[in-house]
């Protein structure tokens, strides 16, 4: 399953996905740092990579639907810290196999996980 991480989420996150065996990028390793939103997504349709983002608008199914991508893990997170954030994301990874998430939106939260299946 192949991955890709927002702007705004530590490359050490990318460590995680590689530890759990998912072949993981950043928008900073392909130099798209600042890109539109449709351009990243786009970006991600073309490579079929699940999206990981902070990004609200990327939870816009409208905009977005489930059914045109390999999926988007949207991060709710109050704490947005690195280090609060890898807490989080090896804790979904625990539980969920991305996988099982193509052409779905998933919402985490640090109590709680939704899924939108396409």
């Amino acid at each position: 399953m192949k991955v890709k991480l927002d702007e705004n989420i530590s490359a050490q996150a990318r460590d995680l996905l590689v530890e759990f065996g998912y072949d993981a990028d950043t928008i900073a390793d392909e130099d798209m740092a600042g890109a539109p939103d449709p351009q990243l997504f786009k970006t991600c349709q073309v490579e079929q990579r699940l999206l990981i983002a902070f990004d609200v608008g990327f939870g816009d199914v409208r905009a977005y639907p489930p059914s045109d991508h390999a999926g988007i893990v949207l991060l709710r997170l109050r704490d947005q810290q690195p280090q609060a954030t890898l807490d989080v994301l090896r804790r979904f990874l625990l539980s969920q196999d991305l996988m099982q998430l193509d052409h779905s939106l998933c919402v985490v939260t640090e109590d709680r996980v939704r899924i939108r299946h396409g």
